[in-house]
């Protein structure tokens, strides 16, 4: 099995954009594990698959915040189906949802990212109302994306405080289960969705 480059291979339409043929979010997880770790692959595309399944009913995307998504990941040249799974992942699309310094659907630490929050004229409170979350949650992503280039995973390690873990992934291609749910989740949205 031939190795492939990161760089050139991981992401190619990641953020909405770029040159090549798309890709969805299952061939990209596969792409991170060519060349050594197949069994690896197959289990991302089968247990893992099975399980986003078995809870497919649960993660329905609310209509009202799939528009605002899509207008959001428009703006900031994200995938909106990365975006609506990582919201999952974070809170269940549950918009008022707070966990020590998180806050809201994407989970914004509002101590971290106190200036990127005030930068939108939003308060911390305006984190618990769906839109400004996901706009603050936005321009971080398009920061990592923009310092770390498409590299889906290793975006997602960031986003979720994971760092400890960057460099088993890039010595070894391990994600853990945040990433893997993560992308597992958008394949599936974005299927949902026609792309």
């Amino acid at each position: 099995m031939q190795k492939t480059s990161k760089s050139n291979d991981q992401g190619s339409g990641s953020r909405g954009k770029g040159s090549g043929t798309k890709r969805s979010w299952t061939q990209k997880v596969l792409l991170c594990f060519e060349g050594g770790l197949l069994i690896v692959s197959l289990f991302l595309t089968g247990s893992i698959r099975a399980e986003a399944a078995a809870d497919s009913n649960q993660s329905e995307i609310p209509k009202d915040l799939q528009v605002i998504f899509e207008k959001v990941g428009e703006s900031f040249e994200i995938c909106p189906e990365l975006m609506e799974s990582m919201a999952w992942r974070e809170s269940r699309f549950e918009p008022t949802v707070k966990s020590g310094n998180c806050y809201g659907l994407m989970q914004v630490n509002i101590k971290v990212h106190k200036d990127r929050i005030e930068k939108y004229g939003y308060t911390s409170e305006d984190m618990l109302d769906p839109e400004p979350n996901i706009i603050v949650a936005a321009d971080y992503l398009k920061e990592l994306f923009d310092t770390y280039g498409d590299d889906d995973p290793l975006i997602l390690l960031y986003y979720s405080g994971a760092k400890s873990q960057i460099a088993k992934y890039k010595e070894y291609g391990f994600i853990n289960s945040y990433v893997k749910d993560v992308l597992t989740r958008a394949a599936d949205y974005e299927r949902k969705h026609g792309k």
